[in-house]
């Protein structure tokens, strides 16, 4: 019977002894983009520093696809014990209203680790463009119906629901075509084959100091500091239309907490970090960090905020 006892104690005693000695091996960190991105950088960014804190490896592999569920089915069937990670992003909170069913459950399957950036939007033109601002492409649009093309980084993004939220609003219609990413979207805009490229500020800085093409909107409440020029949307004539895509970490639902506490406070020490911090605002990216509680509220209110302009809208999957 003592024996027994004693059995009982050590086997319970073995989780919390994993968990106390969390990581002990490497941490798998998916990002649900393709390489190249916002995501890329952020991602291995913040892996980075956790490997520096943490001591062990936290090795980054994109599992692109399928607006984001292939990755995202690969984390919430992975085991709960904190050594696997996804960043995700607004798709992850759209997709259950686009598509009739779902290889997993997004509030049930994964839960919110932590809100890394917020990514404020650009609605730019190539440099040729005679279009100077939103009341410019409305016109056109309302003046030729079908022949403004706008490309974006996906079927239901951040950028693709921002615009899909201005025509709404506007009382106009556009040509949505998606990319896999921002990168193909904007080369294609510097190309001049689209009217307009609704992106993430990281995509197109460059291209816009370049001179290459001209920023005629941003989705933020105030001006951004990296691109003071551009007006907001708000000072347009569209005060409700304040969007910014974001990333964030997931995790499978049932992590134990003491895991969840300790990767949330090591991310928000990254993201704090004075070196990180210039890394990020320098790109246009915009810190958040938070608690794990606040980033699951926050999926739940853009579930609720998007499922109505998708419905709105009558947005499609792909």
């Amino acid at each position: 019977m003592r024996n027994l006892l004693f059995a009982v104690l050590v086997a319970a005693a073995l989780p919390a002894a994993a968990q106390q000695d969390y990581p002990n091996r490497p941490v798998k960190v998916v990002m649900f983009y393709a390489p190249g991105g916002p995501t890329d950088f952020i991602s291995r960014t913040i892996s980075e520093k956790l490997q520096q804190r943490f001591g062990q490896p936290f090795v980054v592999e994109a599992k692109q696809g399928a607006n984001l569920r292939i990755g995202s089915e690969f984390v919430a069937k992975s085991p709960p014990d904190g050594y696997t990670i996804g960043v995700t992003g607004v798709p992850h909170a759209t997709n259950p209203s686009l598509f009739a069913s779902m290889p997993y459950d997004t509030l049930k399957d994964l839960a919110g680790l932590a809100h890394l950036v917020d990514a404020p939007l650009v609605l730019s033109v190539p440099a040729a463009s005679p279009i100077r601002n939103v009341a410019d492409l409305i016109a056109l649009a309302k003046a030729k119906p079908g022949e403004v093309n706008i490309g974006t980084a996906g079927n239901g993004t951040g950028p693709h629901l921002s615009m899909e939220f201005l025509f709404l609003v506007a009382g106009a219609n556009y040509q949505h075509v998606p990319y896999k990413g921002d990168a193909p979207a904007v080369t294609e805009l510097l190309g001049g084959r689209l009217t307009a490229g609704s992106n993430t500020q990281q995509s197109v800085l460059q291209h816009m100091k370049a001179g290459r093409l001209r920023g005629i909107a941003v989705s933020t409440r105030e001006r951004v500091t990296t691109a003071p020029d551009i007006p907001t949307l708000v000072e347009q004539g569209y005060p409700d239309n304040v969007v910014n895509t974001w990333f964030g970490m997931v995790i499978p639902a049932g992590v134990p907490k003491d895991i969840v506490a300790r990767l949330n406070r090591e991310i928000n020490a990254a993201l704090s970090s004075p070196d990180v911090r210039e890394k990020i605002l320098a790109t246009g990216l915009l810190p958040v960090g938070g608690t794990a509680e606040q980033f699951d509220a926050h999926i739940r209110r853009e579930m609720e905020r998007w499922a109505k302009v998708i419905k709105a809208r009558g947005i499609k999957a792909d």
